[in-house]
Formats: structure tokens, sequence, C-alpha cells
């Protein structure tokens, strides 16, 4: 006894909107009084038809899509036939469009219009929000050049429905991406587009900021510093990206003189004042550099604890003025502050073992200090180089000897590390 193999006839039909899949049957099969949104299959009784259902997607591709199961008879056949002769071919399973692959931006215009029929003018929500989701599919799969076309095809055609819920925000996200390959100007095109959908807004402008900085492009970072300010002149952090930008081409002058005058206008604003401090230390000013992290720390701040960082950054700034102008009992005293706020900080723990073993002659607190840092991190080979200098100290020859020689695997083209194993190599 053998048993018979049915094969289903499937057609899989793409619609850009719930309304068209519902007309569709309506016209073609004669099914109505049916729920937009039901996902199983149902069997209604006409002749050559198995059953129909709902689809989210078809082989990855989003959309309303419609899978019609056929049953294999002449029936079947038939209405097969039939419809498929009605739908687009570019409608129908696998040539639905969907750009996985490289393709020309005429090529992605031309697919995409024909897709969603961007050129007929109609109020239907689904479509713009289908081919949104299209493109934030192509973005999680890192074809970010198709998202690039596809998003200036929505500003072309319909850029209110990116400016509704914020979505341009989508524009940022596709910069970061442009900006890790590198591809800065693209990244810059990507937050102007953004800025043009939200003209009011400094975002765009202190991200370009932002990225100009990082790849040394200041002088266009200056430019879209000074746009920004003309549409928010107290923005603390265009502000910040403005005088960074000057300070970085040399312009400590201008950059000074443009601080001091937003703090006339925000006296309380620590960043600012933190900004000034790093200036006036850039510039060998370390007394003035002090006094502004000073005043930081004056200032009362109901956000301290959610600004532990920061504050241990102004204590390590203080500490390091004081060094610089000889003051060692100073510096270490603000250097140990830094630790309040951050126990783990190895830069921190070595700055202060250098201090007590070079400056204050205390190689006891050296110990002590350079101990906890190897201790929270074995593999810091300065850490482990002065361990082992401070136990030479001591005469402890076989630990300062293997600490050394640790540096040394640690760090081989420091040339103090090969120094000081010589100077063992020929005492002892």
């Amino acid at each position: 006894m053998f048993l018979k193999v049915v094969i289903n006839i499937k057609l899989n039909i793409f619609f850009y909107s719930k309304t068209g899949r519902i007309n569709f049957l309506k016209e073609n099969l004669g099914i109505k009084n049916i729920n937009k949104d039901m996902m199983q299959v149902l069997t209604p009784t006409i002749a050559g038809l198995n059953g129909f259902k709902f689809k989210n997607s078809f082989k990855k591709n989003p959309g309303y899509w419609l899978e019609l199961i056929f049953s294999d008879d002449k029936k079947g056949k038939h209405l097969y036939n039939q419809l498929t002769q009605k739908t687009a071919d570019n409608k129908k399973d696998n040539s639905v469009f969907y750009p996985v692959t490289n393709l020309s931006a005429r090529q992605l215009r031309e697919g995409w219009i024909d897709k969603y029929d961007f050129c007929i003018k109609d109020r239907d929500e689904d479509k713009w929000k289908l081919f949104f989701k299209e493109l934030k599919e192509h973005m999680k799969h890192k074809r970010i050049d198709n998202v690039f076309v596809g998003l200036n095809l929505l500003l072309r055609y319909n850029p209110f429905f990116l400016k509704k819920y914020k979505r341009y925000y989508i524009f940022e996200k596709l910069a970061c991406h442009y900006e890790q390959q590198g591809n800065i100007m693209r990244a810059v095109r990507c937050l102007r587009l953004q800025g043009v959908l939200d003209p009011k807004s400094i975002e765009p402008y202190l991200n370009i900021s932002s990225f100009y900085i990082i790849n040394n492009m200041e002088e266009d970072a200056i430019r879209a510093c000074e746009i920004g300010l003309k549409k928010n002149p107290r923005d603390q952090y265009l502000i910040s990206n403005l005088v960074i930008a000057l300070s970085n081409i040399g312009d400590h002058c201008s950059a000074l003189t443009f601080l001091k005058q937003a703090l006339e206008n925000d006296s309380k604003n620590i960043l600012l004042w933190k900004l000034m401090g790093d200036l006036y230390y850039e510039t060998d000013n370390n007394e003035k550099a002090i006094k502004c992290y000073k005043t930081v720390l004056n200032i009362k701040n109901e956000n301290v604890e959610n600004m532990l960082n920061f504050y241990g950054e102004i204590y390590n700034s203080i500490g390091a003025c004081y060094f610089e102008e000889g003051k060692y009992g100073k510096a270490a005293k603000y250097y140990k502050k830094v630790l309040l706020y951050n126990p783990d900080d190895s830069y921190t723990l070595l700055s202060l073992s250098q201090i007590y073993f070079y400056y204050l002659e205390d190689i006891e607190t050296a110990l002590d200090y350079t101990k906890l840092l190897v201790d929270k991190a074995p593999d810091s080979g300065f850490g482990q180089y002065q361990l082992g200098l401070i136990y030479m100290e001591y005469g402890y020859i076989e630990k300062s000897r293997w600490h050394l020689y640790k540096a040394r695997r640690l760090m081989p083209d420091y040339a103090p590390v090969h120094d000081a194993i010589e100077a063992i190599r020929n005492t002892y």
C-alpha cells in the first residue's frame, strides 16, 4: 500500500499595505470580513484553493505578504495560473525587490520606487512604515549604503514621516556606522540631513564637530560649532567642542577669550570651569589651572553621586598641577582623593608610588601603593618595573629580579627595564 504525497502549490504575493492585501482577497476571491492581523491558515470554500495566510516576511523580505495554497488538481492549477497572471511579476515570490548585494544608487532607487509605488500619492501610512522597517533591517546587516539611498528616497517623497516620532535619529546611527568605516564625509552628510529635518536642534552640529575633532579636522569642527551656537549660544557641549578645536590648533588665546565670555553668562557651570582649568594647564599656567579646578569643587552640585568620574578627574588634575609645580606633598594629597572616587585607577596608584619613591623618599608607602597597583593590574609593565626597583632598594634581589623580568616580558622595548636588570647583574 502506497501513501499519496500531497504537493501544495503556493503563491506568495507582496503588498506594501494591509489594505492592499484585503482588497486583493475581496476583488479576486470574493473573500470578505477578514481580520487584517490574522496569521493562521484559513480554508475558504473556493474551488482549487486549500487555504491562505498572512505573513510578515517572505525569505527575510518584510512586507504584508499573502500566501495562497492551491490544490494539486486541475482547478487548483487553473486558479493558480489565473491569479499569477493578475499579479505583477515584481510582487510575486522571489521577484520582489530586496537588495542584499551592492547595487548602484540608481538601481536601488528604481527598485524601491517600483516596489512601493512611491510615485502614487496616497495617505496610507503602511508603506512608509514598511519601507522604514526594511531600511532598519538593512542597517542591522550593515548594508549602510542601501540605507543611505533609502533614507534619501524617504526625504524626497515623505519627509514628514521621518519628522514624526523623531525617526530622523536613524541618520545619527547611520553616521556612526560611516564614521566607523572612516567615511567621515558621508557621516557628516547624514548628520546634515538630520539637521534639515530638525532645524532647531543643535545635536547634528554637536555630532558633526565631534566627528571632525576625532579625525583631526579642527577647522571644519570650528565652523560646525559656530553654526550650532547661533541656534543655542549657551550649549555647554558645543562650547566645549569649539574650545577643544581651537586649543588643538594652538589658538589658546581665542579659546580662553571665548570661555571667559561663556562663563560670564553661566558662572556656575562646572564643565566650563574644568575646561578653563584644562586650558591653563595645557599652557603651563598651573596656578590659574588650580584655581579653576578648585572653583569646580566649591560650586554646589546636587548630582555629585552621578558624576564620580568627573570629580575624580578634577582631583587628578589638581594633583598633576601640584606635581608640575614641584609641590609633591600636595600632589600626593589630591591623588589620594582620586582613589575615593576610583580606587582601582592604575594611573593614580602608579603616580602615588612614584611620588613617594622618587620625591618624598617614603619607600614603605611607595611599596604599599605599588602592591595595590600590581594586585589590581598584574599585567601592568610599569607596576612590575616599579615593584622591582623598590625591592632592589630594600635589597630583596630575588624578588626584584623576578618582577623586573616580568616587566621585561610585558614591555620588551622599554630601555629602563633592561638597565635595571643589567644593574643587578653588575652589582650582585
